[in-house]
């Protein structure tokens, strides 16, 4: 009888579930979007942030283990959301939001970081089991879901790694695993729970390292090595570099726009045997009308896309004055040397490439 009643009660949830998916699909979803919206709000960067539903299969799997529900409410992970952080310690940072943000089912949550042993590495997760506060579901945006249930699931990427790999294996769980092959699964965790607190001590080295530029370069360039982070600060600070990037755009038509990632520019840079920010300066200084005089030089040279409009500012990154720099520093080298210059920058063969090359050759020749 009892089997019977157990058979009804999971037949009822099924046809729930059937009607009710399409709600929780659309609740997974506007869920990952708040959080994302609210992580934004906050500066708080993550690798990545996904929503899933349960399927039926699975559904009518977990009634079959299962059968204290009564209600399709009772069902706590029908939807899903999994918050993939950088570093481990991002992990407080983002629970502190979701607490405040959500209410919070603290019986069906659980800390496996706290729970689970160490070498359960990639299992070391935090999991929220969360509604919508009322104060959110009052909202016309929001009203649907009240009372819906959201697992809410955070790790770093490394125990995101682990636990991929780990079942992609095979291994379930803890029982079926081998001793040997338990043995190298203790001593990798131990591993990659190192390596999260190296990326972690890395990123505080780098946060230090920052705020020291920041204080030098307010003295003095010296003793400053060329690298990313200088490099940005420099050009997007330094007021003899800023102030070169205005004249070449009056010059060019151009307009600074934002820092992007100029790795490539560091690199080029020291190809020319800058390595520090105090040569850099002084190399801007020395050929400040070297390299204006490039500016208008290039003007009349066309360009590989022409623009459409030509009275519009073509917008640069902060550092401009830099590469008109290496332009000027190639044109006081050999013939075969701005060739190779040029080729090694893909600028040989583009279009106005010859006419480049021309002008670099006799640049310091011209009156």
């Amino acid at each position: 009888m009892d089997h019977v009643k157990v058979s009804e009660t999971s037949n009822t949830l099924l046809q729930q579930f059937d009607l009710a998916i399409g709600r929780y699909e659309a609740f997974c979803s506007t869920t990952a979007d708040l959080i994302k919206r609210l992580l934004s709000s906050k500066k708080i960067e993550v690798h990545s942030i996904s929503g899933r539903c349960k399927d039926r299969g699975s559904f009518e799997k977990k009634l079959t283990k299962k059968s204290h529900y009564k209600s399709l409410l009772d069902v706590t992970d029908l939807a899903g959301i999994r918050i993939i952080t950088h570093y481990s310690d991002d992990v407080d940072i983002i629970a502190r939001l979701i607490e405040k943000e959500f209410e919070i089912d603290r019986e069906n949550s659980i800390d496996k970081r706290v729970t689970l042993d160490p070498d359960r590495f990639g299992y070391l997760s935090l999991h929220y089991v969360a509604t919508l506060k009322s104060t959110r579901s009052k909202l016309q945006e929001y009203a649907e879901y009240d009372g819906l249930k959201v697992e809410i699931q955070i790790r770093s990427i490394l125990q995101h790694t682990w636990a991929e790999i780990e079942h992609d294996i095979g291994y379930k769980n803890e029982i079926e695993v081998p001793g040997p092959i338990k043995r190298k699964f203790s001593r990798l965790a131990g591993l990659l729970e190192l390596a999260d607190q190296e990326f972690i001590s890395i990123r505080k080295e780098i946060d230090k390292y920052s705020k020291a530029l920041d204080k030098q370069m307010k003295i003095s360039v010296k003793n400053i090595g060329l690298d990313a982070m200088s490099y940005e600060k420099f050009v997007t600070r330094n007021l003899a570099s800023l102030q070169l990037d205005e004249k070449i755009c009056n010059l060019g038509n151009y307009k600074i726009g934002s820092f992007k990632d100029e790795s490539r520019t560091v690199t080029r840079l020291v190809g020319f045997d800058i390595t520090s920010i105090e040569t850099l300066s002084s190399l801007l200084k020395t050929h400040s009308a070297n390299i204006l005089k490039m500016v208008k030089a290039l003007r009349v040279i066309p360009d590989e896309e022409p623009e459409q409009d030509s009275r519009k500012p073509n917008v640069v990154a902060p550092g401009i004055s830099c590469f008109y720099l290496m332009h000027v520093l190639a044109a006081l080298k050999t013939e075969k040397e701005i060739e190779k210059y040029l080729e090694k920058n893909g600028w040989m063969k583009g279009r106005g490439g010859a006419e480049f090359y021309d002008l670099l050759v006799n640049f310091f020749q011209s009156t």
